[in-house]
């Protein structure tokens, strides 16, 4: 069995670890398949530390993906050659629009929290709007309301909880004698805002915390998340994973609203601060692959 994961990942490394995520799971469930991430992503060899298969393609736009071009572009080229039985496209329906109907597999839609206007792309050549028939399967992968109807699953997290590292194996790694406590301030949205947001923080410091920084910008520690049990407080943006992590696994947290065009922090952190769920939605997700 074949299984393609698609996404973007051209700012940030988020929709890349939900791929590595989804692959962490059917290995631990032992599903026999061949998995492959596909993305535009440069962040895409952290697939490699857990050893995910990959595959990059540039970015490529509408006029490149248009009815008239799409059959020469990468992606389809891409897609039709790795010939996938469950393909499982991770937000970016529209680049698939014209011709998602001729990929004969399995399709699962992923979608996080999102405005509805991002079901609805205008384009030069007159707008286009997802249409919930192409697709097998619409899966919500965080509590959210939409316009659009979906079977929600609990969040995808790259780590079940028996699988971090325990306290003091992870002090130990990160060279730490826990005399003092330890603040993890991990930054991995968008260029530049580790550096913003690190320095509106350094009061930490002061605070004798011992700080840990990381970021994937610069070849930081991952995953970050198996170092969570050796800190006391964890600093992250309220993007998806960081957010999701940190809920799933019950850490005291300072969750930052971070900029995006079609989500909102800030809504995460209002709605779902206090929402708990024990089963780790990429084992939810695994076994609905298993059931199509």
């Amino acid at each position: 069995m074949n299984i393609v994961y698609y996404t973007s990942g051209i700012s940030g490394s988020g929709r890349v670890v939900r791929g590595i995520s989804i692959g962490n799971a059917l290995k631990r469930k032992k599903v026999e398949c061949n998995y492959t991430i596909l993305s535009s992503s440069a962040f895409a060899h952290l697939a490699d530390i857990l050893d995910i298969s990959h595959l990059e393609i540039p970015p490529e736009d509408e006029d490149q993906l248009s009815p008239k071009n799409y059959r020469n572009s990468e992606l389809f080229k891409t897609m039709t050659a790795l010939a996938p039985d469950i393909l499982l496209i991770d937000l970016l329906w529209f680049k698939l629009y014209y011709f998602v109907h001729e990929l004969h597999c399995k399709k699962i839609f992923l979608c996080h929290q999102v405005f509805d206007r991002f079901f609805t792309i205008p384009l030069e050549g007159g707008a286009i709007s997802i249409r919930p028939q192409d697709y097998d399967l619409l899966l919500a992968v965080e509590p959210f309301s939409c316009s659009i109807p979906m079977r929600q699953i609990n969040p995808i997290i790259l780590r079940n909880r028996d699988e971090i590292l325990p306290r003091e194996k992870a002090l130990e790694l990160l060279q730490l004698d826990g005399s003092k406590p330890v603040s993890l301030f991990a930054f991995n949205a968008h260029p530049g805002d580790f550096e913003r947001y690190k320095k509106k923080y350094n009061y930490l410091e002061d605070a004798d915390y011992q700080m840990i920084y990381t970021t994937n910008y610069k070849g930081g520690i991952f995953p970050i998340v198996d170092y969570f049990n050796a800190s006391d407080l964890i600093v992250c943006g309220a993007g998806y994973n960081s957010f999701w992590e940190v809920i799933y696994l019950n850490k005291e947290a300072i969750f930052v609203p971070t900029r995006a065009i079609f989500e909102s922090g800030e809504r995460r952190i209002e709605e779902c601060q206090e929402y708990s769920f024990n089963e780790n939605g990429a084992d939810q997700l695994v076994d609905i692959i298993m059931n199509l």
